[in-house]
């Protein structure tokens, strides 16, 4: 009966995932969202690189840009680059950037890294300026130039170690009322 149970729970556990619901964000002012932020500046997107599966976490592309203008903060100068991690599609809250074109930035910290969301307050300037020395520059900063990686597991990871942590605990629980009742 054990075996039974057990082959149950891993059967639900291991199977089909459904798919995520879609990303929604709370209505925000522009000032609200400039507040939440860290570093808010105006950034032409270089490149666009996903990362390694085993290092991406819940972001995981890695968005290149050549600070313009800075609106808060000081993580970066203008002309100096910045990575910023996204997350790779809209129905998880990731914004869709595009190599050649500038936008309003707003980013907070997580860990070691800089991250940003479609609910942060994104928006499009229009075209990069890549005709200029800061463009072409390779970045001069670690802190702001090394890829965003995440210091530990990510949430799903915790959630499905729980799940699975709770399905021993009930086969457990449940084989130890079977035996007693026998």
């Amino acid at each position: 009966m054990a075996a039974v149970v057990l082959v149950g729970l891993f059967t639900v556990l291991a199977g089909p995932v459904s798919p995520a619901c879609a990303c929604s964000c709370a209505v925000a002012t522009e000032q609200e969202q400039l507040d939440r932020a860290a570093f808010v500046f105006d950034g032409d997107v270089r490149t666009i690189e996903t990362l390694d599966p085993a290092a991406r976490g819940d972001y995981p592309l890695a968005v290149r840009l050549v600070v313009r203008a800075v609106h808060k903060g000081d993580l970066v100068g203008p002309g100096g680059q910045i990575l910023v991690g996204n997350s790779d599609n809209e129905a998880s809250c990731g914004y869709t950037f595009e190599a050649g074109k500038r936008y309003r930035v707003y980013v907070t910290p997580q860990g070691s890294r800089f991250v940003t969301s479609l609910c942060a307050g994104n928006r499009e300037l229009g075209p990069a300026t890549t005709g200029d020395p800061a463009w072409s520059a390779l970045p001069a900063s670690p802190a702001v130039g090394a890829l965003p990686l995440d210091s530990g597991p990510s949430a799903i990871t915790w959630a499905l170690l729980a799940a699975g942590v709770a399905a021993v605990v009930a086969a457990g629980l449940f084989i130890g009322v079977r035996r007693r009742r026998a």
